[in-house]
Order: C-alpha cells, then sequence, then structure tokens
C-alpha cells in the first residue's frame, strides 16, 4: 500500500516537473516577429516610464497587427501600444527602435523588424503631443534617436 502511495506522489510529481518546465521555457521562447533591444535610457510608452534595460518586443498579438507588447525581459513590467502601419522604401537589414527625444524625456516612435519593408508607428500620447507643441513653438526640433540589433 505504502509503495503505491509513493508510487502515485512520485508520478504526480514528474508531471508537475515536466509541465513547469514546459511553462518557463515556452514564458523565454520568443515569439515570431519578436526582437529583443537593450534601451540604454528610461523611456515612455502608452502613457507609462519604463526603466532603462532588456526588452523584447512582439509586432503582433493574437487579436492584431496593430498592438505591440513591450516587456522588460526582467519581469519588471511591461506595456501594450496602438500602433499603425509604416513604409519604407527597401527592406531594412536591421531590426530598430526609434525614439522622438524631447529634452530629456524618451518617447517610443517607431519598430522596425529587420527583413521587411514595413514597421509600426507607436501612437502619440496627449502629452508627447503637447510637447511636440511645445517644441515647435520654440523652433527646436524633435531629436530622432534609433537603437538597433541584427536579431530577428
Amino acid at each position: 500500500m505504502t509503495t503505491n502511495i509513493l508510487r502515485r506522489a512520485f508520478g504526480i510529481f514528474s508531471i508537475l516537473v515536466l509541465l513547469a518546465s514546459l511553462f518557463v521555457s515556452s514564458v523565454n521562447a520568443k515569439a515570431p516577429g519578436s526582437v529583443v533591444f537593450q534601451i540604454p535610457f528610461d523611456f515612455v510608452v502608452a502613457g507609462k516610464t519604463l526603466p532603462a534595460g532588456e526588452y523584447i518586443i512582439v509586432r503582433s498579438t493574437l487579436a492584431s497587427d496593430e498592438i505591440l507588447s513591450i516587456r522588460s525581459l526582467d519581469k519588471s513590467g511591461g506595456v501594450y501600444v496602438l500602433t499603425s502601419t509604416l513604409r519604407a522604401s527597401n527592406i531594412l537589414n536591421d531590426s530598430k527602435l526609434v525614439f522622438n527625444r524631447y529634452q530629456d524625456q524618451y518617447f517610443l516612435s517607431e519598430f522596425w523588424i529587420s527583413g521587411q519593408d514595413s514597421g509600426r508607428k507607436v501612437i502619440k500620447s496627449e502629452k508627447e503631443r503637447a510637447l511636440a507643441r511645445d517644441v515647435a513653438k520654440a523652433g527646436t526640433k524633435v531629436e530622432r534617436v534609433a537603437i538597433a540589433t541584427r536579431q530577428k
């Protein structure tokens, strides 16, 4: 009787370990259309300030290509953001993120994947639109900052 209980417990334990390992590997696996970037500064996207760090950007969800998922690889947070389509004149060699910089604030603006001629433009928040108006009134230009990676 004790042997049967131990055998059952071991079987259940083995199944739980297998399921846990599958879950961890699926969480860490990169989804198709995703790119990992090392972002060296804090930035704003979807009204949320995210700290500098390593992020995985996923171009599509099950529902739509219009939504980007931006998640920190250290699991400290992330956001979903609405985008629109951008077209390039040629196929890009590198994946890249483009930020609009207003003084010391960076706002995610564009996401491009290598090997494609289309990208995603992040819809500007009200805060970014207000900063853009202020910069235009002051007669200065928005600085565009790109971060590229060869990873696809």
